[in-house]
């Protein structure tokens, strides 16, 4: 009887050493539930383990593993883990690498030519894709170099996966400009000049339509340029941009010129557009009228950058907080430019506030109007008006 009661109390306690075991396992159990169908955009960073959704008793041997997203498609990514026992298994799932950025496209806004002189106006058109593809650019819409005339028309860019870029540019075709009349009047008033002195005593000089001051051209809404003025931003000018536009880009500023050189005509388009949509008084707190415009005078610009959405921020107040300006404001003047309509300063200039349009006058002058970060204008400095 003694040795029946033993054998039950053994069977007993090795039941419940059995069960304790068969617990402890369970207990431990590797449990790995992994994400599916990923969908991950080109050239974004993600690891393996972004994707673990649940892991229990056990760890991951390539944690944080780099998933190579620098090409569309489909592709297996491996995560290894071992469970508590120490035994190592592979898991694997599937993403697929999308891309749904558009290419961006750098290029002049405003293009002439006088009729019967082709351009190329692809010349000087790029455009650059994340995913590093050779893209080729259309143009959409009808021209003709033999008739005048404004021409809207778009660059059209797609990638492989028919994303695609459309960008709005101006092609003006002029009458032919009569040369003997242009060389014969530039004779004749070759020394018509006039010279004065502006209110801080500065020597002001008028050539041939066209005033200086102090050996700086000056145009606003007092002084103006001839109709044939101009034809291009100057070299000075673009070279300087150049500079600061390497430099902001060191620290991640993408800066471009997004509206350059005007002709008076283009000028005089644009402005008569701005009137029969806003009425005079409105259309001249923001635009100039044909000859009083400083993107004829070579030397003054408007900015954008590929950074920022080009029909919400590029030459409109939208631009006005952006990094990009912010960078600008505290450092054009290294490179001799000056925010040429500054904030709060209607009353000198004529114009509302514009953060994206910038002058240059070299670095000397660009110094002192920048005034340690309160910008003074032309107007104030030279003491000068600019009123019609």
């Amino acid at each position: 009887m003694k040795k029946k009661k033993i054998i039950i109390i053994l069977s007993i306690i090795i039941l419940i050493v059995i069960i304790g075991i068969l617990v402890f396992i369970n207990f431990k159990k590797l449990k790995v539930n992994i994400e599916n169908d990923v969908q991950i955009a080109l050239n974004d960073k993600k690891y393996n383990t972004d994707y673990l959704k649940e892991l229990k008793n056990g760890t991951v041997i390539n944690n944080k593993e780099l998933i190579d997203t620098s090409k569309i498609g489909t592709q297996k990514v491996k995560i290894i883990i071992k469970n508590f026992w120490g035994q190592k298994k592979d898991y694997f799932f599937q993403v697929n690498i999308y891309d749904d950025e558009k290419p961006q496209i750098t290029f002049s806004k405003n293009l002439e030519t006088e009729v019967g002189s082709e351009i190329d106006l692809l010349k000087d058109v790029t455009v650059k894709d994340n995913s590093n593809e050779n893209i080729e650019v259309n143009i959409e819409g009808e021209y003709d170099f033999n008739k005048a005339g404004s021409y809207t028309l778009y660059y059209v860019a797609k990638d492989s996966s028919n994303n695609e870029t459309k960008e709005e540019f101006t092609l003006t075709v002029t009458e032919k400009k009569n040369t003997t009349s242009n060389q014969n009047t530039s004779a004749n008033n070759i020394n018509n000049e006039t010279t004065f002195t502006t209110s801080k005593g500065f020597n002001g000089v008028v050539k041939n339509g066209v005033t200086y001051i102090d050996g700086y051209l000056i145009v606003n809404k007092t002084y103006s340029l001839p109709s044939n003025y101009g034809s291009a931003l100057t070299s000075q000018t673009t070279e300087a941009f150049a500079q600061m536009q390497a430099a902001a880009l060191l620290e991640g500023i993408d800066l471009y010129i997004s509206s350059g050189f005007r002709s008076y005509q283009r000028q005089n388009t644009l402005y008569n557009n701005y009137v029969a949509r806003d009425g005079v008084n409105k259309a001249d707190t923001f635009s100039a009228r044909p000859g009083h415009s400083e993107h004829q005078s070579g030397l003054a610009f408007d900015v954008c950058s590929h950074n920022l959405d080009g029909k919400n921020a590029c030459i409109n107040s939208n631009f006005d907080n952006t990094p990009q300006a912010q960078w600008l404001a505290q450092n054009c003047y290294k490179y001799g430019f000056i925010l040429r309509y500054p904030e709060g300063k209607t009353n000198e200039t004529g114009y509302k506030y514009e953060s994206w349009h910038f002058r240059y006058v070299g670095i000397d002058l660009a110094t002192k109007l920048y005034n340690n970060g309160n910008w003074l204008t032309m107007e104030d400095y030279f003491g000068i008006t600019s009123t019609y």
